[in-house]
């Protein structure tokens, strides 16, 4: 929720903030640097929201697996929970995932999966 919500107020532009100089036309110019400065926060964001969810979805899957061993994964889905497996130890009690959550970002900024069909 924090980083969606940081995301979130980043989408706000600085120009709201503007005061008016050189006839309302030269301050807005300096402002695409800040946007810039934003915009690639909010994709540093989207890849921690992603890594979370890699980690969310790998203990789901084989928690539901533990219940319903006749569970049949789709070939694609498979690879992806097998590799998440190589990559991740089950969550059994409280831990710290940042480590975890730093690897699988490097992972997505790496392109580590093939996610869509050719």
């Amino acid at each position: 929720s924090a980083w969606t919500a940081e995301a979130l107020k980043l989408t706000m532009p600085a120009s709201v903030f503007s005061r008016s100089t050189e006839c309302h036309n030269q301050d807005k110019v300096s402002m695409g640097t800040i946007a810039a400065r934003d915009c690639l926060r909010v994709l540093e964001l989207t890849e921690q929201v992603a890594a979370a969810l890699l980690i969310t979805s790998r203990q789901g899957i084989t928690l539901r697996q533990r219940v319903q061993p006749e569970l049949v994964l789709g070939p694609a889905l498979e690879d992806m929970h097998s590799d998440l497996g190589r990559r991740l130890v089950l969550i059994e009690e409280d831990r710290a995932l940042d480590h975890d959550l730093i690897n699988l970002i490097a992972a997505i900024r790496a392109e580590s999966w093939t996610l869509y069909a050719a």
